[in-house]
């Protein structure tokens, strides 16, 4: 195929000249090539719609969504970060694990009283040790 400005030789699936730019296309060829493509897209959205159930929306809080462990039967009332930011601030200062403790030791599962403890036994020992540290002085 002949480009009409530069007078270049294209592949005929080209579209636009390969030296020049210009359409190869006259304007009946871009119609019918858009309309064609339209009814492609048009034909692929029908498809995904009918295929496609219909989207029940839930809220989040009574979804059911559950974390793996909680599918696992491991179900943690303390996360494994905020276990470890807890015990991190305890040890700069003692009584954020004294209180934390005391919170989380009346709480009812048991994953929670066994951090509680935790907390609660960490944040006493340093303020023990910080206790004979500073009579010693």
């Amino acid at each position: 195929m002949l480009c009409p400005k530069c007078k270049t030789e294209n592949k005929d699936q080209n579209e636009n000249c390969t030296n020049c730019g210009g359409s190869l296309l006259d304007d009946n060829d871009q119609i019918v090539g858009e309309t064609k493509q339209a009814e492609v897209v048009t034909e692929q959205i029908t498809k995904v719609e009918t295929e496609s159930e219909p989207v029940s929306h839930q809220r989040i809080i009574g979804a059911g969504l559950k974390s793996a462990a909680s599918r696992n039967g491991e179900d943690k009332a303390v996360t494994n970060g905020f276990y470890i930011g807890v015990m991190i601030a305890t040890v700069i200062f003692p009584i954020i694990g004294i209180i934390m403790g005391f919170i989380y030791m009346r709480k009812t599962h048991p994953t929670a009283r066994k951090a509680g403890k935790n907390w609660l036994i960490v944040g006493g020992a340093i303020i023990l040790a910080q206790v004979v540290v500073l009579s010693f002085n």
